[in-house]
């Protein structure tokens, strides 16, 4: 189970939502404020906001800017991001293969192109066809209190 810790920011009855922040990999790094790349990660870090069922733990417990841990299975991340990745591209070269067989050069370049609209509209329509599939789901696994 890979996990991941976010800020509570809003509370429902049935499920609560978690703010994470998508950091680069320089955060640990000591050298981070003399690096390029490490002032390129904070330029274009970004949060994101995930709605979790509480799965059984109570709403009353939980407080805004607590600290929640929310898990995904490791098969359903690499599924995904076998299906993100590989879908398009594999789109991509099959249109583009067709396109230089029946119209060479100028028909590999718009075959390609129309090979990677078509694979990822295909990811996109694949996503929210699983959008309700529990696996695909992030699960609470704790609540840690804010430090107010």
């Amino acid at each position: 189970m890979l996990q991941e810790r976010g800020r509570v920011v809003a509370i429902e009855s049935d499920a609560i939502w978690v703010e994470t922040t998508q950091s680069s990999a320089c955060n640990g790094c000591s050298t981070k404020s003399s690096c390029g790349t490490g002032l390129l990660g904070d330029l274009f870090s970004s949060s994101t906001r995930i709605k979790v069922a509480l799965n059984g733990f109570p709403s009353d417990k939980i407080h805004l800017d607590d600290i929640a841990v929310i898990g995904i299975t490791e098969n359903a991340l690499t599924s995904s991001a076998l299906l993100v990745y590989l879908v398009p591209l594999v789109s991509l070269v099959l249109a583009a293969l067709i396109g230089d067989s029946l119209f060479a050069e100028l028909g590999a370049v718009i075959g390609a192109l129309i090979g990677l609209v078509v694979g990822a509209l295909g990811v996109r329509w694949y996503s929210r066809y699983q959008s309700g599939n529990p696996t695909y789901t992030p699960v609470l696994l704790q609540i840690e209190p804010s430090q107010k």
